[in-house]
């Protein structure tokens, strides 16, 4: 049993010269349901930005609390409500800022669903506030596996975000 151990160990030591290389091997079959990511962002859609106008809004309770549904966001499919993120950023000056966002007495949140993103903004105060109007938004739709290939980033800084994902302006 001594002997065996000792070819084992030393038998496989790695002094020869490499042998020729063999045959080519045949071509793969080409995919049929995958598609390229375009410059590194697969499975991440980036919104372009779109601007609400008082029209789009909603009063709520005497207008305590007004919101708005976007439903155009295809890309939140049901995988990305179940394990994906969504984060949404509001124009504030030249800064793309991250919702939820308390400014003064409003509160300006949001939740998603399949295909839809609800913007709620409100008095801190319980008091009515004004129509919302415009508010510039964009936001990004992140798979969950990108979500999980990049562990450390902050999901609410735009410009992180931004700069992970490979998103353009």
């Amino acid at each position: 049993m001594l002997l065996s151990i000792a070819m084992f160990v030393f038998g496989c030591s790695k002094d020869g010269e490499t042998g020729p290389a063999g045959p080519a091997g045949a071509n793969g079959i080409n995919g049929t349901n995958g598609t390229n990511g375009t410059n590194g962002n697969a499975n991440v859609f980036g919104s372009t930005t779109f601007t609400t106008s008082a029209a789009n809004w909603t009063s709520n309770s005497g207008g305590v609390y007004w919101t708005a549904v976007f439903t155009g966001a295809n890309e939140i499919t049901q995988d990305i409500v179940d394990r994906g993120i969504v984060s949404v950023f509001l124009l504030s000056g030249s800064a793309w800022t991250p919702l939820p966002l308390t400014v003064f007495n409003q509160n300006t949140t949001y939740g998603f669903g399949v295909g839809t993103i609800e913007f709620v903004v409100s008095g801190t105060d319980f008091n009515p506030i004004p129509n919302p109007s415009n508010v510039t938004i964009r936001y990004v739709v992140i798979s969950p596996s990108n979500r999980l290939s990049h562990p450390n980033t902050d999901w609410n800084n735009y410009e992180e975000v931004k700069q992970v994902l490979k998103l353009k302006d």
